[in-house]
């Protein structure tokens, strides 16, 4: 692995995390195992939902053409494959990654995975600053999707929030690995604003955090959310996703962390793709969407 450029300051950093990266091309490419064992191969489970969702990305841009924060104009898409070509790598292994973690997740009612119960994807960001040789910041309000959910997928959450998870073998909402599940959250900063709804993954790192409004017919549900590049969005279905990799909520899957887990002590440096990949298995960065 080669060192990415340091984190210039602690906003950007924290104490617990550096910049960090490697070759993007091998450095996690192809099939691994999870910690339970079981090889997955991301890509090839999470394809369709990924190309569906990164054409409804493409159809949202171009509908609202101009610049975006994270660099992107609708007015210069022609179609998935220019959009994943102006993607930084960061912003690819933020998509790559929570596609995965929602692939992974399923649904107690059908099976079905999460990522079934997206219809869309609005926005996607890598860290802020982010380029083509660095991830930028590895917290903040970057590295993240903003979605659209169903109604199938929202009653869930919310059963799975107000239960605390559920019962032992009768939770709505499964995690990728046996030993996790979604639950309420319980982060003490609460919901993102303008959210008033959070859950997050029961264990493991990194930690799943999704933000969403509890009354989809609710004065801030059916208001403009307000967000950069969204500020107008009225949908009380939006759904907000980030990972935690360390103690203090950094989601930059290219940076490095060394407080990670329940304890918050130091432990040996990892990235957070090398995090992922050890508990829930490998993220194919050679990944494309079909036809590019």
């Amino acid at each position: 692995m080669r060192d990415w450029l340091l984190c210039l300051g602690l906003a950007a950093c924290s104490s617990s995390s550096t910049h960090g990266g490697g070759d993007l091309d091998a450095s996690f490419g192809g099939v691994d195992s999870r910690a339970d064992g079981a090889a997955i191969a991301d890509g090839a489970v999470a394809a369709p939902n990924r190309d569906r969702l990164l054409g409804s990305y493409v159809d949202w841009l171009t509908q609202h053409p101009g610049p975006t924060t994270n660099g992107l104009d609708g007015a210069q898409l022609a179609d998935v494959c220019s959009l994943w070509n102006r993607l930084q790598p960061s912003a690819r292994s933020v998509f790559l990654t929570l596609t995965a973690r929602l692939e992974g997740s399923h649904l107690a009612r059908d099976g079905s995975s999460m990522l079934d119960h997206v219809t869309k994807l609005y926005w996607l960001t890598g860290g802020s600053g982010t380029t083509a040789t660095s991830p930028g910041s590895c917290g903040g309000a970057g590295n993240r999707m903003i979605l659209s959910i169903d109604a199938t997928l929202h009653a869930d959450l919310v059963a799975a929030n107000t239960g605390q998870g559920g019962p032992s073998g009768a939770r709505p909402v499964g995690d990728v690995t046996a030993g996790s599940f979604w639950r309420d959250s319980h982060d003490l900063g609460g919901p993102h604003e303008p959210f008033d709804l959070s859950n997050e993954t029961e264990a493991g790192v990194p930690r799943g955090q999704v933000q969403y409004f509890r009354d989809v017919t609710s004065a801030a549900a059916t208001s403009p959310l307000g967000r950069p590049d969204l500020m107008t969005l009225v949908d009380p279905f939006a759904f907000e996703f980030d990972h935690d990799y360390d103690c203090v909520h950094n989601s930059n899957p290219l940076c490095s962390y060394t407080l990670y887990g329940t304890a918050c002590t130091p432990k040996a440096s990892k990235t957070g793709l090398e995090l992922y990949g050890a508990t829930y298995g490998a993220i194919d960065l050679t990944w494309k969407p079909a036809g590019c």
